[in-house]
């Protein structure tokens, strides 16, 4: 991406396929993989300048909007037609669409600030829509994302309030930036560069939407490895289960109250199943990551080898802030620190992977095959019980295949 960007912050987020990933490049991921991103942070942590940044890729097509609690979302993308207003019309039709309604890119900013019933506004604004008296209108021409921020839980401020999770489920990803804060090196810079206080606009980019809207095309139209798909299913189905078949889900307010296996390394007690929503946040992420990874030079033989390790990071930024971990949990073993509970969640899930390695690569076969044999089926059972119909539907769905292309 052109490099006019103002934050500055070389902390490592993570390292995938080799490489370091710093927070630019996560925002750059989110854009390629149209995610909305939350970023949340004491105030003057810098996520402003970070949302206003990215801003920039879009040049005119971009909104900032502060969270207030008398916005109205639809007022932002309508204005009066005078000529209407002349000839008496009604007043729904004295409203007409602004061409902000092609715009790509949002930044809400201090979202939490706003109440409840605007918050549940920007529902459709994140979905990539807006409705205006009954009907809905697509926004950004087949392309839109936004960037929220928000002090969510710190201290001596108005955004104590929960975000509630049906927006963190829009919010596709969060990012803890008091997490990732810059090191003593950029604080040195950034001093060095400027003493101005506020947040500073960089200059509009060049041919950034261009590239960011043939990066997300090439992010949402690749192939999904068998791999990957099998891990996402795992997060949805397999965290749903607890010892003697229980499932989380259905436990509902019960859980995880009523989990007697609390043993070191178990996750029952720990962690949600992630949404069908947050599910495909976690492929389309990784997805995102693996482009990000070739742009800075690694090999597709490289990132087929690592592709675990991209699926867990995305489920790490994706599922920390979600709502799908155990709060008390997360307090009493964990410090508090949402990343560390994941990070057990990763490891339990690695475990259970390295476990089921030769019974996966059987289940493979069968799908190579294009036969359902039911001996590889048994092999499946208790948390991954859900591998029988998702190894029934790949057969099936290969078979399909085939028959279509010989009609």
């Amino acid at each position: 991406m052109t490099d006019k960007r103002i934050y500055q912050n070389s902390t490592e987020l993570m390292n995938l396929h080799g490489k370091p990933f710093y927070m630019n490049d996560f925002v750059d991921a989110c854009l390629y993989g149209r995610l909305n991103l939350f970023l949340q942070g004491d105030t003057g942590s810098g996520k402003t300048q970070l949302a206003k940044d990215a801003m920039n890729y879009f040049g005119d097509k971009s909104m900032f909007i502060l969270g207030r609690n008398d916005m109205d979302t639809r007022e932002l993308f309508q204005q009066i037609n005078l000529e209407k207003l002349r000839t008496g019309s009604s007043s729904q039709e004295l409203k007409e669409l602004t061409d902000k309604v092609n715009y790509n890119f949002f930044v809400v900013d201090e979202l939490p600030n706003c109440v409840p019933a605007v918050r549940a506004q920007l529902f459709n604004l994140f979905d990539g829509f807006i409705e205006i008296n009954g009907k809905p209108y697509a926004i950004g021409n087949g392309y839109s994302t936004g960037i929220a921020t928000g002090n969510v839980g710190q201290k001596f401020t108005e955004s104590n309030n929960d975000l509630g999770r049906a927006l963190k489920d829009r919010m596709h990803v969060t990012l803890d930036t008091d997490y990732f804060s810059p090191n003593s090196h950029d604080t040195l810079e950034i001093l060095s560069n400027s003493t101005n206080p506020r947040v500073e606009f960089s200059e509009s980019a060049d041919n950034d939407l261009e590239k960011i809207l043939k990066a997300n095309k090439e992010v949402s139209d690749s192939e999904i490895p068998f791999e990957k798909i099998i891990i996402a299913n795992y997060l949805i189905h397999g965290l749903d289960y607890c010892e003697g078949g229980k499932s989380k889900r259905k436990m509902k307010e019960a859980w995880p109250n009523e989990i007697t296996n609390h043993a070191q390394g178990s996750d029952e007690s720990l962690v949600l199943p992630v949404s069908v929503r947050a599910g495909k946040s976690i492929l389309r992420l990784s997805q995102a990551f693996d482009y990000l990874a070739r742009e800075k030079g690694i090999s597709k033989e490289e990132i087929e080898k690592e592709q675990f390790n991209s699926m867990m990071q995305a489920f790490k930024f994706v599922g920390a802030y979600s709502g799908i971990l155990n709060e008390l949990a997360v307090r009493e073993n964990y410090n508090n620190d949402k990343y560390s509970a994941i990070d057990a969640v990763i490891q339990s899930t690695q475990n259970q992977f390295n476990e089921k390695s030769e019974t996966l690569l059987t289940g493979l076969h069968m799908i190579q095959d294009k036969k359902i044999s039911k001996k590889v089926l048994d092999l499946f059972d208790g948390r991954w019980g859900f591998m029988k119909d998702t190894l029934e539907g790949l057969v099936n769905a290969k078979n399909k295949t085939n028959e279509n292309k010989i009609k």
